[in-house]
């Protein structure tokens, strides 16, 4: 019954998704770019300097390359998520703005296989759909579910959601194998996650 609850979800925030606004949404590549890069840091060490995974928009996703941009001026190890198999934890490929990409599943561009790979501390999230627990709809492939649980397994890190307030939810029917994001980034809210 959750699966095909989380497949009528889904379909709904993303269609809510595809009608935001071009000004709505550059407004939150803005947002993204100064409130993201300020919740990098760890509070516990400040001064570290996390490894970061982000995502380049596809569908309707928030732009994130803004987001990219500031955090690989300051010197901050940036990459992307590369799939691998479906319901396997995704490689990271290290990449900042500039380098070549190529194309890769389903069309989505991510760095070549010559790039070196990485293991993220921080995780950007994209997201069909969320609820304020930390609950999230992916779109089905389980990418990010098998990541966050191999991760967590070695290590602490946290995972934000991006996303617009339009994809939250009241409730997303959480399964044994979803994983909790720590925190939700939208274009109105810092939302800290509660499961």
């Amino acid at each position: 019954m959750a699966a095909s609850s989380k497949t009528g979800i889904r379909a709904e925030a993303l269609a809510r998704r595809a009608a935001v606004s071009d000004a709505v949404r550059d407004a939150f590549a803005s947002r993204l770019a100064t409130m993201g890069a300020s919740l990098v840091r760890s509070e516990q060490d400040p001064f570290a300097d996390p490894v970061v995974s982000l995502f380049l928009p596809v569908r309707g996703e928030p732009d994130t390359r803004p987001l990219i941009d500031v955090l690989a001026k300051v010197g901050l190890v940036t990459s992307l998520p590369v799939p691998i198999a479906r319901g396997e934890p995704l490689v990271f490929r290290r990449w900042s703005p500039g380098e070549p990409l190529e194309q890769g599943s389903w069309g989505i561009e991510q760095p070549p296989v010559e790039a070196p790979t990485v293991e993220p501390d921080v995780l950007f999230v994209p997201l069909a759909a969320f609820d304020r627990r930390g609950a999230r709809i992916g779109y089905g492939a389980g990418y990010y579910d098998a990541t966050l649980a191999a991760l967590r397994r070695k290590k602490h890190v946290r995972a934000i959601g991006v996303a617009f307030s339009c994809q939250e939810v009241l409730y997303v029917p959480a399964e044994d194998h979803d994983q909790p994001l720590d925190l939700v980034l939208t274009e109105r809210d810092v939302i800290l996650c509660e499961i």
